[in-house]
């Protein structure tokens, strides 16, 4: 009996030796590929600039250039809109004209006015945004849109046309906000941004698949200003 006692005590205290195996440690996201045309990109020199402008957006891993078909293939683990403007606005630095991101959720593109006409037209919008929301369901729904905007430092007012399931967004006079800032605070908001007009041009979003139906009750549609 005393022996048995005294392996037990020894296969107890060789267990308690053992050292507890270590945490997991998070694994990092899968880095993804984005797909980017780059309409004017010709040559090697503007695929040595596009890359170099693209290596310096945080995140990035690789970068690969397809002259023929002027397109560069990005790796890195982010595919949210503000990651998606800031490799949108490295193509354009590089090379300067229209340029179309493509994830695996949409596809963007930022064009600039293709007319003189619409771009003196445009020009006149100052620092004024129009965004057009993907069903804009209810006034419920343009309040949330309303209240990430105006997180967005410049704007002063946000206004909404529900028959035409846009938001107009004024700013400062001397406010420079970009349109992936809006279109990325409408993300944040649960809503998804189809269209962003302004005077830099037409930001444009399609969505690979259709928006998830929205479950609550719409109220009658009422415009006008939305109050912070």
């Amino acid at each position: 009996m005393h022996n048995r006692f005294t392996r037990l005590a020894a296969a107890a205290t060789l267990i308690a030796c053992v050292p507890a195996a270590p945490a997991a440690r998070p694994t990092a996201p899968p880095n993804a590929a984005i797909t980017i045309t780059a309409e004017k990109m010709c040559c090697q020199g503007c695929a040595r600039k596009v890359s170099g402008k693209l290596y310096t957006v945080k995140g990035v891993k690789s970068v690969s250039v397809d002259l023929p078909t002027h397109t560069v293939t990005v790796s890195l683990p982010r595919q949210d809109i503000a990651t998606v403007g800031a490799l949108c606005d490295a193509v354009r630095q590089g090379v300067d004209g229209p340029a179309t991101v493509t994830t695996a959720a949409a596809a963007y593109k930022l064009a600039p006015a293709e007319s003189d006409d619409q771009a003196a037209e445009l020009k006149k919008m100052g620092g004024t945004q129009r965004v057009v929301i993907d069903n804009l369901h209810c006034q419920g729904c343009a309040r949330k849109i309303a209240s990430r905007l105006y997180t967005i430092k410049g704007v002063t007012k946000v206004e909404v046309d529900m028959s035409q399931e846009t938001l107009t967004v004024r700013t400062h006079a001397k406010a420079e906000i970009s349109p992936w800032q809006t279109a990325a605070a409408v993300a944040q908001a649960g809503e998804r941004p189809i269209a962003v007009t302004g005077a830099f041009g037409r930001l444009t979003i399609e969505y690979a698949e259709a928006a998830t139906p929205k479950d609550h009750q719409a109220q009658n549609p009422v415009s006008g200003g939305i109050q912070r």
